[in-house]
C-alpha cells in the first residue's frame, strides 16, 4: 500500500439501468467534442467572433459591386486615409469646390462636384474622434452626386474590415467610444445595423478608372480584376471579414511595401498592372512608404502612388491632400493638391482614354 492513500468505495454503475446508460451518453458527447475540437484546431479570434455572431447575410452584388469599374473624361480625384478627420476633410473638399454649405442638407454639406470622381481608398474610422460624422457626410455625398453626372466612391480599408471582423480589436478604441455616445452597440454593426453597418458591410474591395486602379493597400498578388471580384464576394457571402484575402499580412488592405518584393518592383509591378489591364496603382494605408510624410508621392514612373498623408489629427502628419488626375491634351497629369492650395505636378504621360 502506497503510504498516506486511502481506500474509496468503487461503485459501478451497470450499463443496462437507467443511469449507466445516461453515462455512456455524456461520456460518448465528450468524446465527440473532444474529436471536433481535434480535427479543427483552435479558431481564431476573427472565426471565433463569427461563430457567435449572425447568420450569413445577403449582399445585393448588382447595387454594390466588388469592384468599381468606370471610363470617364472628367476629372478623377482620390483621398487616402481619413481616420475620423471630419473637420479636415470638410476643408480639403471645400478648397477643391466638391462640396458646398448647405443649411437644408442634413449633414450641413451638398455635393457640388459635378461630373467628377471621388474615390476614397478607404480606412474613414479609427484613431480620430469624428468617425461617425465622416460617414455621415461621405453617405450623403454617396447619394447626391450621380444626379449632377459625379460619383463618390468609398472602398474598403483595413481599419472597416478588421471592425467588422472582430468589433472589440484594439484598433477600433475611438470608434466604439462614438457609437456607444450615439446609443450604438458596436456588435450590431457586423449584423447589418443602419446607417453604419449597412453601409461599411456593402463597400467594393478596390475601384478602377480607366487605366487606374485604386485599392487601401494595393497588393494585388498579381491577380486579374475578375479573380479579386471573385474571391472578395466569396468572402463577403460567408461573412468572412477576418478571410486572409481582406486583412491577411499580404492582402490588398493590409499589404506593405509589396512592390520591393525579391528586389524585383520593376517587373512585380509589369505584371500586376498587365494582371490588372491597368497602367497605374493608387494606395494609402502606409504614409511612410515612400518620399515625405504628410505628402502624396509616386515612384517607378507613375506605376504607384502613394495618397495616404496622415490627415487625422490623431496622426497630424498633415491637414490632408488630393491627387488629382486629369486628361489634358491627350496627355494623363496627375498633381498633388494640399489643403492649403498649394500644387504640385507629379507625372505627366501620354493619355490611354
Amino acid at each position: 500500500m502506497i503510504r498516506g492513500s486511502k481506500k474509496r468505495k468503487v461503485t459501478v454503475v451497470q450499463s443496462g439501468s437507467r443511469p449507466g446508460r445516461i453515462a455512456v451518453i455524456l461520456l460518448a458527447a465528450i468524446l465527440l467534442s473532444a474529436i471536433s475540437c481535434a480535427c479543427h484546431g483552435k479558431p481564431g479570434k476573427h472565426e471565433k467572433r463569427q461563430a457567435q455572431s449572425q447568420p450569413l447575410r445577403v449582399r445585393d452584388w448588382n447595387r454594390f459591386p466588388a469592384i468599381v469599374e468606370r471610363s470617364t473624361r472628367a476629372e478623377v480625384i482620390a483621398l487616402g486615409d481619413i481616420h475620423g478627420g471630419y473637420e479636415r476633410l470638410v476643408n480639403l473638399l471645400s478648397g477643391r469646390g466638391l462640396i458646398r454649405w448647405d443649411q437644408q442638407s442634413p449633414v450641413g454639406y451638398s455635393w457640388a462636384g459635378g461630373n467628377r470622381m471621388l474615390v476614397c481608398t478607404g480606412d474613414v474610422i479609427d484613431k480620430g474622434d469624428r468617425s461617425l460624422d465622416v460617414i455621415d457626410l461621405m453617405m450623403a455625398l454617396e447619394a447626391q452626386a450621380p444626379a449632377s453626372g459625379g460619383e463618390v466612391v468609398i472602398t474598403l480599408g483595413n481599419h472597416e474590415a478588421e471592425f467588422l471582423a472582430d468589433p472589440e480589436n484594439g484598433k477600433a478604441r475611438e470608434f466604439r467610444s462614438e457609437l456607444q455616445s450615439r446609443g450604438i452597440a458596436p456588435e450590431t454593426l457586423p449584423e447589418g445595423q443602419k446607417p453604419y453597418g449597412e453601409w461599411m458591410m456593402n463597400r467594393p474591395f478596390a475601384a478602377k478608372a480607366d487605366d487606374w486602379f485604386f485599392a487601401h493597400g494595393g497588393n494585388t498578388s498579381g491577380k486579374t480584376v475578375a479573380e479579386l471580384a471573385e474571391g472578395f464576394r466569396r468572402a463577403v457571402d460567408q461573412s468572412d471579414w477576418g478571410a486572409s484575402l481582406l486583412i491577411g499580412d499580404d492582402s490588398l488592405l493590409e499589404a506593405q511595401k509589396w512592390w520591393e518584393e525579391d528586389g524585383k518592383s520593376d517587373a512585380l509591378l509589369e505584371r500586376y498592372l498587365a494582371a490588372l489591364g491597368a497602367r497605374h496603382i493608387v494606395f494609402g494605408h502606409d504614409p511612410g512608404a515612400f518620399h515625405s510624410k504628410g505628402e502624396i508621392g509616386q515612384e517607378k514612373d507613375g506605376r504607384i502612388f502613394l495618397i495616404d498623408v496622415g490627415m487625422s489629427p490623431a496622426v497630424d502628419y498633415s491637414k490632408g491632400a488630393l491627387l488629382l488626375i486629369n486628361v489634358v491634351n491627350n496627355e494623363v497629369v496627375a498633381t498633388s493638391l494640399d489643403a492649403d492650395g498649394r500644387k504640385k505636378e507629379l507625372w505627366r504621360g501620354e493619355s490611354s482614354r
